[in-house]
Protein backbone atom coordinates (compact mmCIF):
# COMPACT_ATOMS: atom_id res chain seq x y z
CA UNK A 1 0.00 0.00 0.00
CA UNK A 2 1.35 3.70 -1.30
CA UNK A 3 2.11 5.71 1.56
CA UNK A 4 0.19 8.78 2.43
CA UNK A 5 0.23 12.20 1.41
CA UNK A 6 -0.19 14.91 3.93
CA UNK A 7 -1.12 18.31 3.36
CA UNK A 8 -0.97 21.06 6.32
CA UNK A 9 -2.97 24.69 5.71
CA UNK A 10 -1.75 27.22 7.87
CA UNK A 11 -4.42 30.05 8.02
CA UNK A 12 -3.82 33.51 9.57
CA UNK A 13 -5.89 33.69 12.17
CA UNK A 14 -3.84 30.49 13.77
CA UNK A 15 -5.47 28.17 13.06
CA UNK A 16 -4.79 24.96 11.07
CA UNK A 17 -6.05 21.68 8.90
CA UNK A 18 -4.10 18.64 7.44
CA UNK A 19 -5.59 16.77 4.96
CA UNK A 20 -4.37 12.93 4.32
CA UNK A 21 -4.46 12.08 0.19
CA UNK A 22 -2.76 9.44 -1.91
CA UNK A 23 -0.44 10.36 -4.47
CA UNK A 24 -2.25 12.45 -7.19
CA UNK A 25 0.97 12.30 -10.40
CA UNK A 26 0.89 9.83 -12.19
CA UNK A 27 5.05 10.48 -12.66
CA UNK A 28 7.51 12.71 -11.83
CA UNK A 29 6.81 15.07 -14.65
CA UNK A 30 3.46 15.36 -13.81
CA UNK A 31 3.89 16.05 -9.94
CA UNK A 32 6.39 18.78 -11.13
CA UNK A 33 3.42 20.15 -13.50
CA UNK A 34 0.95 19.84 -10.64
CA UNK A 35 3.31 21.59 -8.11
CA UNK A 36 4.18 24.53 -10.23
CA UNK A 37 0.59 25.13 -10.88
CA UNK A 38 -0.25 25.05 -7.30
CA UNK A 39 2.47 27.91 -6.76
CA UNK A 40 1.18 30.12 -9.29
CA UNK A 41 -2.56 30.04 -8.63
CA UNK A 42 -4.63 31.78 -6.09
CA UNK A 43 -6.67 29.06 -4.57
CA UNK A 44 -6.25 25.35 -3.49
CA UNK A 45 -9.25 23.14 -4.12
CA UNK A 46 -9.75 19.61 -2.02
CA UNK A 47 -12.17 16.52 -2.22
CA UNK A 48 -12.55 15.32 1.08
CA UNK A 49 -14.74 13.24 2.73
CA UNK A 50 -17.46 13.98 0.29
CA UNK A 51 -17.08 18.12 0.61
CA UNK A 52 -15.29 20.65 -1.96
CA UNK A 53 -12.89 22.67 0.28
CA UNK A 54 -12.16 25.44 -1.93
CA UNK A 55 -9.10 27.55 -0.03
CA UNK A 56 -7.87 31.09 -1.22
CA UNK A 57 -4.55 31.42 -0.85
CA UNK A 58 -5.35 34.88 0.51
CA UNK A 59 -6.60 33.85 3.52
CA UNK A 60 -3.31 30.82 3.72
CA UNK A 61 -0.18 31.78 5.87
CA UNK A 62 1.75 28.30 5.04
CA UNK A 63 1.22 25.38 3.07
CA UNK A 64 3.05 21.98 4.52
CA UNK A 65 3.19 19.08 1.76
CA UNK A 66 4.53 16.19 3.31
CA UNK A 67 6.20 14.10 1.66
CA UNK A 68 8.78 15.93 -0.15
CA UNK A 69 8.58 15.11 -3.85
CA UNK A 70 10.93 13.33 -5.55
CA UNK A 71 11.95 15.93 -8.47
CA UNK A 72 11.31 19.72 -7.70
CA UNK A 73 10.78 22.50 -9.81
CA UNK A 74 13.85 25.33 -10.32
CA UNK A 75 13.90 27.80 -7.73
CA UNK A 76 13.45 25.95 -4.72
CA UNK A 77 15.77 25.71 -1.66
CA UNK A 78 16.04 22.55 -1.18
CA UNK A 79 17.90 21.09 2.32
CA UNK A 80 17.27 23.68 4.73
CA UNK A 81 15.86 23.38 8.28
CA UNK A 82 13.36 25.41 9.97
CA UNK A 83 14.02 27.12 12.85
CA UNK A 84 10.85 28.22 15.23
CA UNK A 85 11.23 31.11 17.53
Amino acid sequence: MEANRFLTVHYLDGKSETFTFARQATDQYDQMNKLHAAMTTDRIVIEADGRLHIIPLSSVKRLEFSPVPGKLPEGIIKGATLNVS
